[in-house]
């Protein structure tokens, strides 16, 4: 089975962290988001794969190559000279797909297993499967109602109040028959939750939901991150942390000199090539990425670090998200803030 990654989105919600980063490469606990799919994918035996790529598409390249961490055999991008939307970007790539494939975003976390969906769509003969998960937060996505054979009857995309009649959302996670792209336009921007989803509930075709018991979230915006990163510390994903675990929720990665009068307060990672000095205290639910140095007396509260920075001493930082590059001077104080280097990117 084949699968497309829907990576081209701009990520204006988690400005100013994607102005200078692609949004695919935004660090989630020390590994780019992206990841986090393309292991889903891994998982179900997936191992052909087509990117759309458009803002800062050379740091996905670069950080994928061919693919091979993946264990994928065959990976095109397909890099858009404008975006094209999601359903718009998988119809530039539709000569690519011949049998039933895989669609989804490079900015989910989940622990579901899509083989099951597969079996499911499959079993109804379906042209489209969406995979659903109940919410109680409803308004950010797109909202599907099902009938008794789980046929979807009505699709809203991020309704107001007058039109919320269910707390299932769509995941962004799709399976398709090579028939959806005949309600596709060519060479235009066009979208599944806004036009393709709507349209086929209204004209009653075989499209169907899946509703998931699994986690499930994305990083669509700053606080969604913030919960994201959480969920994975205290375990909630099933996700695997990279460092070694030095004591229960305590990640080190190599290489990294953490005082002895330093405090951790699980769950915290840190990662590689780190230096923690004497006196500082580390809050649980932070992380930290690799190549930070944190001078003496600082104190760290449920705070994001990625590369390459620096945090000076006697500094107090609590709920904060500091980029690659970052440099907090001594004495300095902040409250959830977001502060973003002026490298950007981070080798």
């Amino acid at each position: 089975m084949r699968a497309m990654l829907l990576s081209a989105g701009l990520g204006t919600r988690l400005r100013p962290l994607t102005y200078k980063v692609a949004k695919p490469m935004i660090p989630v606990v020390n590994r780019p988001s992206i990841s986090y799919s393309l292991n889903l994918l891994k998982k179900t035996g997936v191992r052909e794969v087509v990117i759309n790529l458009y803002h800062q598409a050379w740091q996905v390249k670069e950080y994928l190559g061919k693919g091979e961490k993946f264990n994928i055999v065959e990976l095109l991008y397909s890099e858009e000279k404008h975006l094209l939307g999601t359903a718009g970007g998988l119809k530039k790539v539709e000569a690519y797909f011949k049998d039933t494939f895989l669609v989804l975003s490079a900015d989910g976390i989940t622990s579901f297993d899509l083989s099951k969906a597969v079996q499911f769509h499959r079993q109804k003969k379906a042209l489209a499967t969406v995979i659903l998960k109940g919410v109680g937060e409803r308004f950010k996505y797109g909202v599907v109602q099902r009938d008794e054979e789980n046929q979807i009857t009505q699709f809203v995309e991020k309704p107001d109040w007058g039109n919320i009649f269910s707390n299932e959302v769509n995941t962004g996670i799709y399976i398709f028959e090579p028939e959806i792209f005949s309600y596709i336009p060519s060479r235009q921007p066009y979208d599944f939750g806004h036009q393709v989803l709507p349209f086929l509930a209204r004209e009653r075709k075989k499209v169907y939901g899946y509703l998931m018991d699994d986690y499930w979230a994305d990083i669509g915006n700053l606080q969604d991150y913030r919960r994201v990163q959480r969920d994975i510390l205290k375990g909630e994903t099933g996700t695997q942390i990279s460092g070694k675990q030095r004591r229960k929720g305590v990640w080190i990665g190599e290489d990294s000199e953490v005082s002895e009068s330093a405090i951790l307060e699980p769950p915290v990672v840190i990662g590689n090539n780190c230096r923690i000095e004497a006196k500082v205290k580390i809050g649980k639910d932070t992380t930290l990425g690799h190549r930070v140095t944190v001078k003496k007396e600082a104190c760290l509260k449920s705070c994001i670090l990625w590369n390459d920075v620096l945090v000076g001493e006697k500094v107090h930082l609590d709920d904060c998200i500091l980029g690659h590059f970052t440099c907090i001077p001594s004495g300095f104080s902040m409250s959830k803030g977001v502060v973003v280097g002026k490298k950007g990117e981070s080798r």
